[in-house]
This record gives C-alpha cells, structure tokens and sequence, in this order.
C-alpha cells in the first residue's frame, strides 16, 4: 500500500510538472505569435516597397527574429527593436507596433511614413530609442509618450507634427539625454520639466516656434555636451549662465537673430574646458572680439562666427588657440592687421578672412602655419607684397586673396607647392615676369561649407550602415545619408590602412 501511494504522489507530481511545462509553451508560444502578429500588420500598412524587401524577407512565421530589421531577445525570442531605416518604404505605421511590448528600438528614419503618430507608442514600456526623422508624419504629438519612462532618444526631425507639446510630458521621462523635435510646425514654448532635466547631454534643432528668446541657460542642462540651436529665430542677448555649462562640447547657434554687443559670452565659454566646435554665425551680433578668445578651450578645434557683423581688430590672444583646426572670421567688419600671433595656431588648416576691412601687409609668421590647407583672404584691404615664405606652407591646397591691395612681384616660391590646386590672386596690383597686370589669374569663386558634427552623420547614415553604402573602393566607402534639413549627401570614410 505505501508502494502504492509513493508510485500515485510520483505520477501526480509527473502530470503537474507536464501542465505547468505546458501553459509555459502555450504562454511562450502565445507571445511569440502576438509579435508575429503585429509584425504582419506592420507590413499590411506598408504601401511601397522599392526593393521588395519586407516581401521576399518578411515570409517565415517561424523564423520572424531572422527578418530585415528586426532583432529578437536571445531567451525568450521576443521582438526587441525594429529598424527600416532609409529603405524608401511608404505607407502609415499599424498601431498593432504598440502590441511589441519588449521592444527597445523603433528606428524607421529616412522613409515615406505618413499619417498620424499612433498613440500606442505608449504602450511600449521598453521603449528606450524613437527615431521617425525625415518622414511625412502629421498631426500632434501623442500625449501616451508620458508612459515610455525609459526613453532616452527621441529624435521627430524633418517631419510634419503640429500642435502644442503636451505640457508636462517630459517630465516623466527622466532618462532620456537625447532630443532632436526641429523643422515641425510645433506652436508652444520650450517644456518646463526639458529646462530642469539634468541627464540631458545632446539638444538638437528645437523648433523655431519654441519661443523668441533663448531661455536662461544659467539652470539647463547641466550635463549638456552638444547644444544644436542652428537656423531658428531665437532673438535678443545670449543670456548668462553658459559657463555653468561645464561639459559642453558642441553649441551651434548659427542663424539666428541674436545679439551681444560686446561678445560677452564668449568669456562665458571659457569656463567649458571640453569645447571642441564653436559654431554662431549668421547673427547680428556688431560687437568686438575680446582678447580673452584665446582663453577658450584648449580642445576648441572649429570656431565659426562668420556673417557677424564683428567689429575691431582680431584680438593678439587668438594665437593661444593651438589645437584650432579652422579659424572662419569672414563677411565681417575687422579692422587693423593680422596679428603676428596667429604663429601660435600650429595646428590651423583653414583660415577663413575674407570680407572684411583688415588692412596693412601679411604677417611672415603665417608661413609657420605648417599644416595650412586653405587661405582665404581676398576682398580686404591687404597691402604689400605676398611675402616669399609662404612657398614653405607645402601643404597648402588653396589660396585666395584677391580684391586687395597687393603691390609688388609674384613670389616664385609659389610655383613650388605642389599641392596647390587654386590660386587667385586677381584685382590686385602684382607684377609676373616684369609686366604689371591686375587680372592676370582667372577668378576660382571659394565654396562655403557648414560644418557637420560626426554625430550628425551617424544620424544622416543610419550609423554608416551597410543598406547605405554607394559604393567601396581601395581607399575607403561611400555611403549615403540625409541631413537633418533634409540635404542628400555622400560620406566617404577612408581606410586609414589603405
């Protein structure tokens, strides 16, 4: 009889342990088909599909995690990001996406998308990266986004949202240290809970709606690092605050209406010992440069304050920016000389002075600029004669200083640099070979380029991603992307061990 009974507890225990492995297959098996599901409702609402890639790729119910852009958790095979990304698929997003409750990722950049932004996004608690830029997404913003409280990069850039933000909805994503909302028709100021969020490292192209003036810097973003402001129409003074901004590497303001009379800020900016591209251009800022510039950053590599109506000398302590890649002063109001100093910018490879009223010979010392590239100094007052020992600047590419005052003979130095590719010294008062002349060099217009941070790239080529490659060669790749303003452009990454 106890035989018995141990034989019946055995059995029983055996059947319990068989139900219980049951309803765990029948849950897993339940979930996996759940994703299916909503997988398959996605592509349902996909109109145009140029490379046919959802249709041949998106066919195996059992094999969903092998799909294009789709990856699965490892244990359970559950759907943990989506990324179709720059793929040219058009058509509206299924709110059956809001069903991938496991999903950390939703990545559809660089496509078609159009319709509203479903509000089951909420119902992704997961969620820690959205990223719809440059689509033909409408209406508001769903209010269900307050729920994705782990949510660290929102990037809605190039799209067609409109509305007001819902008021506290960022106050509820505490993780989040990436916001990219600009070129929307949004109609609100900037979030409260956005100016007090201190995890904040990467602000990029709010929209020009969000408010007239720059908002008092002295309490956002402590941990900011890059601060993308570019092509709105903040107005009035920068207020004070920037040099509590310690960690900031990255402000581009360019664009704007803002002002400083005396270009205080820039003092500000000292204290920011990690900057490395100071961009404000295109801002009527009519005030001078102080010596103090040179106090910026020893890690400051590009200083752009192009079209500023800067007034003055170039200040003497610019020479102590040693580390500067690119210096760009043009289409402004300088006076006085070149400064001898610049001798201390040994890493300099484009100076950019045109435009302005500098007057007076050029300085010898810029022949000790060793890895100069591109020298612009046309349309100034310049006077003298081009000083010989600028044939020591070999690597020297392109140099322009036409629409001066410059007298005397061609140096013969110049015909040695072999990496010279243009070179106009036309509307001056030069002499070649005895003959006097004042257009003897045929006019080669220079090309103003912005400067693109490496994240925006990142951004633009989907992480230079294998799907946007043009093409590869011996020295490198050619990739393609997409600025934030909507520019196609090509990105070549050379094979340094070519």
């Amino acid at each position: 009889m106890f035989i018995m009974k141990r034989f019946y507890t055995a059995m029983s225990l055996v059947v319990v342990l068989l139900y219980m492995a049951s309803l765990s297959l029948a849950t897993t098996s339940s979930s996996n088909f759940t994703d299916l599901s909503a997988l398959l409702a996605f592509k349902s609402k996909i109109k145009t599909n140029p490379n046919n890639v959802l249709e041949s790729n998106w066919t195996e119910p059992r094999s969903f995690c092998k799909c294009v852009g789709v990856s699965c958790s490892r244990r359970r095979q559950r759907v943990t990001a989506l990324n179709l990304t720059g793929m040219g698929l058009q058509g509206t997003i299924s709110p059956y996406v809001g069903n991938l409750s496991f999903l950390v990722t939703l990545d559809l950049r660089n496509n078609s998308f159009y319709g509203h932004l479903i509000p089951e996004i909420g119902h992704l608690r997961r969620l820690s990266v959205l990223i719809l830029q440059n689509n033909l997404l409408e209406g508001v913003f769903p209010e269900s986004v307050y729920h994705c409280q782990t949510l660290q990069v929102i990037s809605l850039v190039h799209d067609k949202l409109r509305g007001v933000l819902p008021k506290y909805w960022l106050s509820n994503l505490t993780s989040l240290h990436t916001l990219y909302l600009g070129q929307n028709n949004f109609t609100s100021t900037i979030p409260p809970p956005l100016v007090n969020n201190s995890k904040l490292l990467y602000l990029g192209t709010l929209p020009s709606t969000f408010g007239l003036q720059l908002p008092n810097l002295r309490a956002f973003y402590l941990n900011l690092t890059m601060l993308e402001l570019s092509y709105n129409q903040f107005t009035g003074p920068i207020p004070a605050g920037l040099n509590h901004l310690e960690n900031l590497q990255i402000p581009n303001l360019r664009a704007n209406q803002l002002e400083s009379l005396e270009l205080s800020f820039l003092t500000d900016l000292t204290r920011c010992r990690y900057l490395e591209n100071l961009v404000i251009s295109e801002n009527p800022f009519s005030g001078l440069l102080l010596d103090s510039t040179g106090n910026l950053s020893s890690s400051l590599q590009n200083f752009h304050a192009e079209l500023c109506d800067i007034k003055g000398p170039i200040p003497k302590g610019i020479g102590a920016l040693r580390n500067l890649n690119m210096l760009a002063l043009s289409d402004n109001n300088l006076s006085g000389t070149i400064p001898s100093t610049i001798k201390g910018m040994k890493s300099l490879q484009r100076l950019y002075l045109y435009g302005n009223q500098l007057e007076q010979s050029i300085p010898t010392e810029i022949s000790l600029l060793g890895n100069l590239g591109e020298m612009a100094l046309q349309k100034n007052n310049l006077s003298g004669p081009i000083p010989s020992c600028i044939g020591n600047l070999f690597n020297l590419q392109i140099m322009f200083m036409s629409s001066n005052q410059l007298s005397s003979s061609i140096p013969s130095s110049l015909w040695s640099l072999e990496n010279l590719l243009f070179l106009n010294l036309s509307s001056n008062s030069l002499e070649e070979n005895n003959v006097k002349t004042h257009n003897t060099i045929d006019v080669v217009p220079a090309v103003e380029h912005r400067l693109i941070s490496y994240q925006e790239l990142r951004y633009a080529t989907n992480d230079f991603s294998e799907s946007n490659i043009l093409g590869v060669g011996s020295f490198g790749s050619v990739f393609k992307g997409i600025l934030s303003e909507g520019t196609f452009v090509a990105v070549k990454v050379l094979n340094l061990h070519s």
